[in-house]
Parts: C-alpha cells; structure tokens; sequence
C-alpha cells in the first residue's frame, strides 16, 4: 500500500472546543452559569447534579498562558509576579502561571473570572496548595476530594474500602454543592454525564488500539487536543461525538493509507506531558521520518473501560468493554472511583508505571522512549529513572531532556535538539 499525509478533519473540531471551553468562564455569570475552578482531573461529572455549569480547569488555563500568541504570551508577566510575591520557581508551573493570571486579573482572553465555587482533587501536594491559595484569595466556598494514596504496592487490584472511600466523597461532594448553590439534585442528569463520560474514554480506547498500526494513523502532536478532551470534559454529549468521530476517521485513514508520517522509519513513545510552547520538538522528529505514538499517560485516560485481568493488570489490547457503560448512579461513581484508583497508580506506583510503559512500547511497537523530565512537576517525577532503567535493560533505547512543561524560560532548544539527534542516531535514522 501506499501511504500519504491528509489533514485529520477530526483535529480542528478538537481544537474549536478547547478554545470554546478556555472562552467559556468569562462568559459564564453573564450567561446565568455556574462557575466552578479547579484543577482538570477533579470528578466534574458531578457537577452535572446541580445543572448547567462552566468549569474553569487550572492546567489548560496555564497552558492557554504559555501559548495563545506565542511571542506575545502572557507566561514571563505572570511568572515574574509570583517570583515578586516570593514563591520559589521550582513549584509547580502550572500553579505558578495560575496565580500570575489571577493575581494580575490577566488572560489572553481579557481578565481572569471570579468563580462561584473552588473544587479540586488533592492528588498531589502542589494542586492542594494551589487552590487553597485561589479560595483564600477570592474568598468563595471550596471542597476537596482527597486521593488514595496508601495503595503504592505494584499491583493494579483495588481495595474495595479504597473504592468506596472515593465513594462516599463523591456523594458528600454532591449534598455539598446542593447546600452551596441552592439548586436542585437531578439524579437523571448525573446518570447522564458519568456514561458519558465513560462513553468518551471508550472511544479514546479504541483510537489508542488503532495506534499500533504500522504506520500510525496518528502522532502525538495530532492526539494533544483530544488528550485535553478527554480529561476536561468527557462528561459532555459534544465530547462523545467528537471521539467517535475521531476514532471513525482513524479506521479511515487505516484503510486508506493515511498518516502523518509517510515515511515512518522509527516509533517512538513520549514519556510525561508536552513542552506546551515548543510543539515543534514533535515536527521535527516527524521531519525525520519519526512517529512519537503518545505515552502511557494517554491510555491512563481510558481505564477502566478494558477490563482488568484476573491477576489484577491491565492491558492496553485488551477490547473495550462496552457493556459496562454505567446505567444507573452507583454504577456511574464506582467507574468514577476505578478511573481515580487507575490513573493514581500510573504516577504513583513505580512498579505499576514500569508495566504500563513497556506494555505501550510492545503493544504500539516502539522502538524508543522519550522521557520528558519536567522541572514544573518533581510529583510526576518520582519513580522515573526507575522506569528509564527498565525499558534501558528490556533492550530499548531511550531519551531524558529536562525542560518545564508551562515557563519556557526553562526551555533550551539547543541542547534538547542535539540530544534529540543523537537519540535518533542511535536507532540508525541520520540528520537530515
């Protein structure tokens, strides 16, 4: 077969939304919404329970920072305030840019929207501190979800305490937001939301699936909007249609002999989140007849729509299992739990993190791991090394640049391009 490169229609969509839902908080309170702040991964499908709202997710707002306009970003303005106030530049970035923006009452949309109500999911230590610092400040209500974090113990299989700890909050959360903003629950409504929110990550499932074709129909730069998606608002009708369009497309492409990267030399997987204002690393390994396939982060965002083995693992081939999309409101939040427990372990539990990402580079038929070590985020951090080491010692060559995910003043393209070339030297593809 012969293969080429066609624009993926499905992109735009994903993008069009992204920028709809970072417009969306300045419009809220004039439009008679609720708006609600915290950081991306809290359980928002609840939410749903008290009606129509706009969420303000702290990660993408900052992401919006260090790129909307690129040499006009907001990012220097907002670092340098914080620095001023006296917090340090190794505390998480995102956090960083957050507080810049709504200390200064700044973004590339106009100002920053003071939210009705603060939530956030106290999963690592910097997300507590952050909001914390923004109900201080603003002086609004706030709730916390905490996370289970006991369970570092290298397998995949939940204890049903853990599960129903993460229970029992989310139906506390729900009696709270009744309480704080007067409106009435509506069972039907969050019913709604958590299937679909199962529906989306079914469907992102299915794309991470059809990555292991050779060539890939898709790279990471290609899945970046979609991985945002996924994880912001796949509560949302919009968002199920827009996945099972895109994994449409994806089967098309497949059987047409589409892909980004024609002349597919090598793949490779990108291990950590993207330098947010230098998307142009991935351009330039796809220059080079290079696919980055995506990470084992991307398939944390479909679990547990695959169902876990007996052993308790989790395999990202395994098909999706369609018939357990929740039809009531237990069945919803014990699938929001297992989707908490889940994506807990990808960053927490070293020996769980190892299997992941050697399970992606055997399934998607890697030859190469990229390891972004984020400067922003010592959290994610943790038991890294140890995965490098493993994939090291499994036979498969592997890359670490050091870089911040959002403050760009961290970024050395230099040193990071020549580290990328001598990266793919060493798998046999030369400088162009």
């Amino acid at each position: 077969m012969d293969y080429h490169t066609e624009p993926l229609e499905t992109y735009n969509w994903g993008k069009e939304m992204r920028l709809k839902h970072l417009q969306a908080p300045l419009k809220a309170k004039e439009e008679g919404k609720l708006l609600v702040a915290g950081n991306m991964n809290f359980p928002k499908e609840m939410i749903a329970a008290v009606g129509d709202f706009v969420y303000l997710a702290g990660e993408p707002w900052s992401v919006a920072a260090s790129r909307e306009g690129e040499a006009d970003s907001l990012a220097p303005q907002f670092v340098e305030e914080v620095e001023r106030r006296g917090f340090q530049r190794d505390m998480c970035s995102y956090m960083r840019l957050y507080w810049g923006s709504m200390d200064l009452n700044k973004s590339p949309w106009g100002g920053f929207p003071k939210p009705d109500l603060v939530t956030f999911q106290a999963d690592c230590d910097s997300r507590g501190k952050w909001y914390q610092g923004v109900y201080e400040h603003l002086g609004v209500p706030w709730y916390c979800v905490e996370g289970d974090f006991h369970r570092v113990d290298g397998t995949l299989t939940p204890k049903e305490h853990a599960i129903q700890y993460l229970m029992d909050q989310y139906e506390e959360f729900i009696a709270w937001l009744t309480k704080h903003t007067g409106r009435p629950y509506q069972e039907d409504v969050l019913t709604a939301a958590l299937a679909n929110a199962y529906r989306s990550r079914a469907y992102w499932g299915e794309v991470m699936q059809l990555q292991s074709h050779i060539p890939a129909p898709l790279d990471y730069k290609l899945l970046l909007p979609f991985y945002m998606a996924i994880e912001w608002y796949p509560y949302e009708e919009e968002c199920v249609s827009m996945l099972r369009s895109l994994r449409d497309e994806v089967k098309y492409r497949i059987a047409n002999g589409i892909t980004p990267v024609p002349n597919e030399k090598r793949r490779v997987t990108h291990e950590g989140l993207a330098p947010w204002y230098a998307l142009y690393l991935f351009t330039y390994v796809r220059e080079r007849g290079v696919t980055v396939l995506g990470g084992a982060h991307n398939i944390a965002f479909i679990s547990p729509v695959q169902k876990l083995r007996p052993d308790g693992s989790f395999h990202p081939e395994d098909p999706v299992d369609w018939e357990a999309v929740p039809k009531t409101k237990e069945e919803g939040l014990r699938f929001r739990a297992m989707h908490q427990f889940l994506v807990e372990k990808l960053t927490l539990d070293t020996k769980v993190r190892i299997m992941y990402t050697q399970g992606m580079v055997n399934f998607w038929k890697a030859n190469g791991v990229i390891f972004m070590m984020d400067r922003g985020c010592e959290f994610f951090n943790m038991g890294q090394p140890e995965v490098r080491a493993s994939i090291q010692k499994a036979g498969t060559p592997t890359m670490v640049y050091e870089t911040n995910r959002v403050d760009a003043a961290e970024w050395d393209w230099t040193h990071i391009q020549d580290n990328t070339d001598a990266f793919l030297e060493s798998m046999g593809v030369k400088a162009v």
